[in-house]
């Protein structure tokens, strides 16, 4: 194996990790808003959650590859992590606003 192939085989390895690391700010930025997250699109989260989940299937269950199965997996858990507190963000405020 060449140094160029295991360079790019080691830098994929690691992508997946490093992507999930990235979602940390928009989580950290969900978990502190107090306006029920609606500057976020869930639609468009949701989008990723789909997306990468078929992903993630894809890599385990067809292709095989460990190093593709964990950089989709990576990027789907990050999604659903961020979907998922935007929901619950969304469900909270609304519960707050009718209580009001």
């Amino acid at each position: 194996m060449s140094l160029l192939t295991q360079s790019v085989e080691y830098l994929y390895a690691i992508s997946g990790p490093l992507a999930f690391l990235a979602y940390f700010p928009q989580i950290l930025t969900l978990l502190h808003n107090k306006d029920g997250a609606h500057s976020t699109s869930l639609l468009t989260w949701l989008m990723w959650v789909v997306s990468l989940g078929i992903n993630t299937a894809y890599a385990g269950l067809i292709n095989g590859d460990l190093y593709f199965l964990i950089s989709s997996a990576s990027g789907f858990a990050g999604s659903v992590l961020v979907f998922v507190i935007a929901c619950y963000k969304r469900s909270r405020f609304a519960q707050a606003q009718s209580s009001i």
